[in-house]
């Protein structure tokens, strides 16, 4: 495997996503912080021994892999966690292209998404 892993690629993201969030640009910060998280779950379930998830790689339905991680024991369910996941899920799409779900993220929730994948990455390291 070579540099460019998804963990190589999610930490990546996350220190972009700070970069951006002090700069006061928050919905690029919210975008590459939900990034952050698809690119460490991927990582997560890609070390794992169940080829069962294997599928999961190449979606970006990042609630099923926090349910898929729970399951398997790489997280402890929440379900504070598991909404804001869910919340979070679409901040690339959504802020990425016009639509409906099109709009600014404002620096409360640049930083919540920050600090929330701060933390779900951090368990997903141990």
């Amino acid at each position: 495997m070579g540099k460019f892993t998804y963990k190589y690629l999610g930490d990546r993201d996350l220190k972009d996503a700070k970069i951006l969030l002090d700069a006061g640009s928050y919905t690029a910060s919210g975008r590459l912080s939900q990034q952050s998280l698809e690119k460490n779950m991927k990582h997560w379930i890609e070390l794992q021994d169940d080829m069962a998830h294997i599928p999961l790689l190449s979606t970006h339905n990042i609630v099923k892999m926090y349910g898929v991680i729970c399951d398997l024991g790489g997280l402890v369910f929440d379900k504070h966690d598991r909404n804001f996941v869910s919340l979070i899920k679409d901040y690339y799409f959504d802020m990425n292209y016009p639509g409906e779900g099109c709009r600014e993220l404002n620096k409360e929730e640049a930083k919540d998404a920050y600090d929330f994948v701060v933390k779900i990455n951090e368990l997903l390291a141990k």
